[in-house]
């Protein structure tokens, strides 16, 4: 079985994959001696990958394992199934990496738009031929919310809400309705303009923000909570079948 751990802004996101399936996954805020040590007593865990986008101490982490499996850890010279076309792969944030991997795999042979709205907003482009073409990043729903409190004077901070109309009608509901539809336009702008191109196009949506809009995307989509750990756990079978 195979360990995969998303490090994010926040959490840890920690799933184990019997091959391809994901047979358990936990948000903890710090991967343990005493987590790790359950997790190898409840699964026949044989093999690690961890992706960090928040920057931990890698030394602190490697500790936990102390050498009693072989762990990967992906950066830019890791390989991967897919071809990266970025003019900086250095930069090219990890999640965007895994998740476009995770759905390549997913679509093998169709072209994927990824879109993940959690912190930040990305969409990301993989052709039919697997291949990473770049994207776009935006501000996420709580960054748009922070920034209209933290730049104005008398704005209040306001969370979202599941569901806006189209126009607000007091202040708080206003700037509901301005952030989130904003990002629907958003979003769907971009799903249409890249249809014209790719008729066959797949969306995958996916982050921690995705189920505030799964229903207001004016197209089908597959959303999946657990994209960018199916395409960690995807990496780590390819480097061990290249071994």
């Amino acid at each position: 079985m195979n360990l995969v751990i998303d490090i994010g802004n926040t959490q840890y996101k920690v799933c184990v994959f019997d091959n391809q399936e994901l047979v358990f996954h936990a948000y903890v805020n710090d991967f343990s001696n005493a987590f790790f040590s359950k997790l190898k007593t409840d699964f026949p865990i044989k093999k690690a990958i961890y992706s960090d986008t928040r920057g931990v101490k890698k030394t602190d982490l490697l500790k936990v394992f102390a050498d009693q499996i072989p762990v990967l850890e992906l950066t830019q010279n890791t390989p991967l199934p897919i071809t990266i076309n970025y003019s900086t792969p250095e930069t090219l944030g990890k999640d965007r990496i895994a998740g476009a991997v995770g759905a390549s795999f997913l679509f093998s042979g169709l072209p994927c738009l990824i879109i993940d709205i959690g912190t930040a907003l990305t969409i990301d482009f993989i052709n039919e031929e697997a291949t990473f073409e770049g994207g776009i990043i935006s501000p996420g729903p709580e960054m748009r919310f922070k920034s209209l409190h933290e730049f104005t004077g008398k704005l209040p901070l306001v969370e979202a809400a599941e569901y806006t109309n189209l126009i607000g009608h007091s202040t708080q509901t206003a700037i509901q309705c301005g952030v989130q539809n904003g990002i629907v336009h958003e979003i769907n702008e971009y799903i249409s303009r890249f249809m014209e191109q790719y008729p066959q196009l797949k969306i995958i949506l996916t982050g921690g923000y995705a189920f505030l809009f799964d229903k207001k995307i004016n197209y089908a989509i597959f959303a999946d909570s657990f994209l960018v750990p199916k395409g960690l756990n995807r990496i780590l079978i390819y480097n061990e079948l290249q071994n």
